[in-house]
């Protein structure tokens, strides 16, 4: 039996499987850090974290510095309002997605938390100065996040799209409705 505990310790297979499923399971641990990155923005986006609840979602001050270079380089206002978010007249209005518009007050808002819960200065702070598997979370997190924005968008103009050809449709029922009265009355 000791035999064949030196066997398999020794037995390059066995290492090089080991060696595999520890590069997965970096992987998975970056992915995953990746996807808290993207979750707690939209989180806040969406009013359901709120700021001060962010440093408590991060370990380490590395990682608070990460999230803030995350939330440094995303686009504000991804998603500008083309259509009225209110209704008016007989027609509903269409939301912007608050998920993936984070607004220039939000983001004064997370570098004045993450200022004052970090030691470190967060103007200085630059893409170089990660770990490595810091910066591939980051990778990860802004593909993920630039995913996210590509589908809200595709679907927000679907709903715009949607709401315009209504009021199309409204109108020239209404014209139409109108013609003939004023045919009807010519008649009478």
């Amino acid at each position: 039996m000791a035999e064949d505990e030196k066997k398999t310790a020794t037995d390059p297979e066995n290492s090089d499987q080991s060696v595999a499923e520890s590069e997965v399971d970096h992987q998975r641990q970056e992915a995953d850090f990746a996807l808290k990155l993207v979750d707690t923005l939209v989180g806040f986006n969406e009013q359901n974290i709120s700021s001060y609840e962010i440093p408590n979602r991060f370990f380490t001050t590395e990682e608070l510095n990460c999230f803030c270079l995350f939330a440094n380089s995303l686009p504000i206002n991804a998603l500008p309002a083309i259509y009225p978010e209110n209704g008016f007249l007989l027609f509903s209005g269409v939301p912007v997605p608050k998920s993936v518009n984070l607004t220039s007050s939000g983001l004064e808002e997370i570098e004045y938390i993450l200022q004052s819960s970090n030691s470190t200065e967060l103007k200085s702070l630059h893409l170089s100065d990660l770990a490595p598997d810091l910066l591939n979370s980051y990778q990860i997190a802004t593909e993920i996040y630039n995913d996210k924005v590509s589908k809200v968008r595709a679907s927000y103009i679907a709903n715009v799209k949607n709401a315009k050809s209504q009021v199309l449709e409204i109108s020239a029922a209404v014209v139409c409705g109108f013609v003939i009265i004023l045919t009807l009355a010519r008649l009478i």
